[in-house]
């Protein structure tokens, strides 16, 4: 647990009398011996009472997105995804904080995320059935016609820029609907199912497995599958540059924290081989 208190991480701000609200507002008793914290954007997540799930999040109101704040209760318009059921939502302002909360209810899978964490350090193994579940996913959500936005041309054109330079056109060709955040914390096993609904919306289309995929460089031949997994989209200008995009991610994280992670080097040497295709 960080020694200093943040909004980001939950656990170490003192916040009872939120889980008390929330339980009030959602008329369920949350289990907070089994919770789940996340350590970087402030959300949490309880079993309830009633064999459902909770996830309580935050958001400074001058920061408010209406995309991501509406984006649990606007998927339910998707078909063809396998995701929990979401049931009902309860929003409220903490001037003492400065900030509104948020807190859904939806059905408790019955199946857990492949990692606690967006990455992995070891291949997870996961059936061929399970892959073809996943293709199946994201080709209907690819599918699903919505204005909701998830990645912008000029947030991918500038993030290039500042990390690579100018020197490739990053326009991109094709967009699609994406789920935006396909991490390994987002996706369930043995049984799949897609987690956390809340930035969905229009990206270049291949977005979704290139966040796969940069989500597994710390395991070369689980990227490498991911890679072949999903060589129709990955392999487009699309999803070059989403994969660009993400490889200046990992760059940026390591420019500010100083720190080198297991998926900067590839992720070095995947930028190499993705500005030579793209030039």
């Amino acid at each position: 647990m960080p020694s200093t208190p943040t909004m980001d991480d939950l656990r170490t701000v003192s916040h009872d009398d939120v889980l008390a609200d929330a339980e009030k507002r959602i008329g369920r008793v949350l289990n907070r011996d089994h919770a789940h914290y996340s350590r970087f954007n402030g959300t949490a997540g309880f079993p309830t009472s009633e064999g459902t799930w909770v996830r309580l999040a935050w958001c400074r109101p001058e920061q408010l997105s209406s995309s991501a704040w509406t984006g649990i209760e606007a998927s339910v318009a998707i078909k063809g995804v396998p995701r929990p059921e979401w049931h009902a939502s309860s929003q409220w302002h903490d001037p003492a904080r400065g900030v509104v909360w948020r807190v859904d209810e939806m059905g408790h899978s019955t199946t857990t995320a492949v990692s606690p964490v967006g990455t992995v350090d070891h291949d997870p193994a996961l059936s061929p059935t399970w892959w073809a579940d996943l293709r199946s996913a994201l080709s209907a959500l690819a599918g699903h016609a919505t204005e909701r936005v998830c990645v912008r041309q000029e947030h991918l054109s500038a993030r290039i820029r500042d990390v690579y330079g100018d020197e490739i056109d990053t326009t991109v060709p094709e967009w699609a609907c994406a789920h935006g955040d396909v991490g390994w914390a987002n996706v369930t096993a043995p049984a799949f199912m897609l987690l956390d609904w809340e930035s969905w919306g229009r990206a270049p289309v291949g977005y979704d497995a290139a966040c796969l995929w940069s989500a597994s460089l710390a395991v070369p031949a689980l990227a490498e599958h991911v890679r072949n997994e999903f060589a129709d989209v990955l392999d487009t200008r699309a999803g070059r540059l989403s994969r660009l995009l993400l490889c200046a991610n990992i760059e940026r994280t390591q420019r500010r924290s100083g720190k080198k992670t297991a998926m900067f080097a590839p992720a070095a040497a995947a930028s190499i081989e993705l500005l030579s295709s793209l030039a």
